[in-house]
């Protein structure tokens, strides 16, 4: 007897150990261009992965044939649980499955390091595919979601309906959880509820004042990482050319809720120098369509608070020389649209609720909002011709 309960213990410590170096959570795809994206994933114990790619042609994936791609730090493979792998080189609105594959560290000393087998991390049976955006495209879709705060069923229901080969991107304007307490809790609440959806569309994040909370709120750019190493970026896709802002926290640096922790001001400051630059890219300023993303909206409401009337103040003569043609938003919890011309903005804002999806198509001479609930009901519509 005591043999078989010796077995079994055996046996199920080397299940525990096997499975521990699993996939966690992911992956999903982030800061994706004309020429490359970058494949995000969690894994529950310390690894060596890296990242093959095929085009999505049909043929056959060959993973050991073709090129591995690690994440490297000044000379050298990264070995972690939070993994981001850079794949650069492709072509413009080009298809590629892609694959992950890794290694559990065994034994992290610096001069024996060890692995585990190989082992295969992409989710189950389910195709991983993703497109590089595309300039010349002649629309740009997308599916926007904000203020979520942990409500998955809500996430979950939202983002069922969306259909890849539909969609090009999803954004996630801000708020999509409460507070960063914990990495994981985070990053669980972030990508689970939308799962499958995140494996096929990349994801563009805008950062909301709610993200910013939590001892762990410095580590949630390793799940959104972009091209500026900030929240505040900028991109590309077909007539459309997106900034992606990020407005801070709600209330002022000295308020007792951050305990001295608070800099937004500074912060603040920097995205703006990076913004009045931002604008002058060609590659924006030869775009039909100019659309900011930003989780708090620029206009002066008699109940806004501080950020939001610093903001408007500084951020939005920059984006009305510009000439943006929409800024889209969350924060509010309700759909709000202020018309160009209307609370202090020459430019269309958009609001987006926090129980709606809004489903966005941009062609070179419109603009056409779409927004639903749960329930796949119609809530609002909004259109603008150029």
């Amino acid at each position: 007897m005591k043999k078989m309960l010796f077995i079994l213990a055996f046996l199920l410590g080397t299940l525990c150990t096997a499975s521990a170096g699993n996939l966690l959570y992911g992956p999903w795809v982030h800061d994706v261009d004309e020429h490359g994206f970058t494949v995000v994933w969690v894994t529950e114990k310390p690894s060596l992965d890296f990242v093959t790619i095929a085009p999505d042609d049909g043929t056959a994936f060959e993973a050991k044939a073709r090129p591995r791609y690690y994440e490297t730090y000044c000379g050298r493979r990264v070995t972690g649980r939070y993994h981001k792998v850079r794949i650069d080189s492709l072509a413009p609105g080009t298809a590629w499955r892609y694959r992950i594959v890794g290694q559990v560290l065994k034994d992290g000393s610096p001069y024996k390091m060890s692995f585990g087998p190989f082992r295969k991390l992409s989710p189950g049976k389910r195709e991983c595919v993703v497109r590089t955006f595309d300039a010349s495209a002649d629309t740009c879709r997308f599916s926007m979601f904000n203020d979520i705060h942990f409500n998955d069923a809500r996430y979950t229901a939202l983002a069922k309906p969306v259909d890849p080969k539909k969609c090009d991107f999803l954004c996630l304007c801000g708020d999509i959880v409460s507070y960063s307490r914990h990495i994981d809790t985070a990053a669980k609440h972030s990508i689970m509820p939308i799962a499958e959806k995140a494996e096929k569309l990349p994801l563009v994040f805008a950062r909301g004042n709610h993200e910013g909370r939590g001892i762990d709120f410095y580590k949630f750019g390793s799940l959104f990482p972009t091209s500026t190493g900030t929240f505040y970026y900028s991109f590309r896709h077909g007539p459309a050319a997106f900034i992606v802002l990020d407005a801070g926290e709600d209330k002022p640096d000295s308020s007792h809720e951050y305990a001295g922790t608070a800099d937004y001001d500074s912060y603040r400051a920097e995205e703006t120098k990076w913004l009045q630059e931002a604008v002058k890219d060609p590659a924006f300023v030869s775009a039909p369509v100019k659309v900011c993303l930003i989780h708090v909206p620029t206009f002066a409401l008699k109940d806004s608070w501080y950020s939001q009337l610093w903001i408007t103040k500084h951020w939005t003569p920059i984006l009305e020389k510009a000439g943006i043609d929409l800024m889209l938003c969350g924060h509010h919890h309700k759909w709000i649209l202020s018309e160009a011309g209307q609370d202090g903005h020459a430019y269309p804002l958009l609001v987006n609720s926090n129980e709606d999806r809004m489903d966005v198509v941009i062609s070179a001479h419109s603009i056409d909002i779409k927004t639903f609930d749960e329930k796949g009901t119609l809530t609002h519509s909004w259109q603008k011709e150029k």
